[in-house]
């Protein structure tokens, strides 16, 4: 579909964002569904300027990853209530100026979870910014018992507020079994692909393990728990859902199966896209 003066622009902001896939995705889809849009990457660090960039193109719908997830939540007109229990904002819908957040992260990572029940288990979150946010909502909505690894206790402490569970240090997470573990870091991502945030860690059999990130979509954390014949689940499946749900929360939308299979086949399998 050839640009004209009527396409819509829709966008991706985040920092950095060489190697987004969502235009990708978004912009394909846009073609199968016959709407007239792009989505271009706005790659940025100065909030109150993409806020005013977005209301005076105007940018209709703004997908928004790392690192502004948690912090463009202050710069919006009004926020989803969902979202607001979250604590975090992933999409942006422009209706005559009025800016409103949601988060579409959480309907992603559910999906990743359609065949794992969650009640009474215990379940490991890495990570403490906007992605661990929807999912410890997640794992809370669905009675599972939270525990916590990241890097700085304040982060941590801030999940454990909202949604309850408890903080562990690297080497109390070596030794306590879990059985579901879901990193929400970058680490391991595309071009990073030898790293892990779990080093020397002995995973099980019964475990089931979910990375965020999707490019690869086989990270090295999900190579190393599949040896140790833990179920795995890629990135993969939260990138598409949370992108179909954007749509529709926009276009109003519903991306049938048949477009989700085409649109699968245009993502690159590895390697040349990591960020949402």
């Amino acid at each position: 579909m050839t640009p004209t003066n009527r396409t819509k622009l829709n966008a991706v902001i985040g920092y950095p964002l060489e190697h987004s896939l969502s235009p990708l995705l978004h912009t394909n889809a846009y073609e199968l569904l016959g709407i007239d849009a792009i989505m271009l990457a706005f790659p940025c660090t100065d909030l109150p300027s993409i806020v005013q960039t977005i209301r005076t193109l105007p940018i209709h719908l703004t997908a928004v990853t790392i690192p502004h997830k948690e912090t463009i939540m202050a710069y919006l007109d009004n926020i989803d209530e969902e979202a607001k229990e979250i604590g975090s904002v992933n999409t942006i819908v422009n209706k005559d100026g009025v800016l409103r957040g949601y988060n579409t992260d959480v309907i992603g990572i559910q999906k990743a979870f359609d065949d794992t029940a969650m009640k009474d288990k215990g379940v490991l979150i890495i990570g403490a910014g906007g992605a661990a946010k929807a999912a410890a909502w997640m794992v809370k909505k669905n009675d599972g018992r939270l525990s916590y690894l990241n890097r700085t206790h304040e982060k941590a402490l801030a999940l454990k507020n909202v949604f309850g569970g408890e903080i562990l240090t690297r080497d109390e997470v070596e030794n306590k079994n879990f059985d579901i573990i879901i990193n929400t870091t970058s680490v391991g991502m595309y071009p990073n692909t030898t790293e892990t945030p779990l080093t020397n860690f002995s995973f099980s059999p019964h475990q089931v393990v979910f990375d965020c990130v999707y490019n690869p979509r086989e990270t090295r954390l999900l190579r190393e728990a599949k040896k140790a014949e833990a179920k795995t689940i890629s990135g993969i499946d939260m990138f598409f859902e949370q992108a179909f749900a954007q749509i529709h929360l926009w276009a109003g939308e519903e991306v049938s199966g048949e477009i989700k299979e085409k649109i699968h086949s245009v993502i690159p399998s590895a390697n040349e896209g990591s960020r949402r």
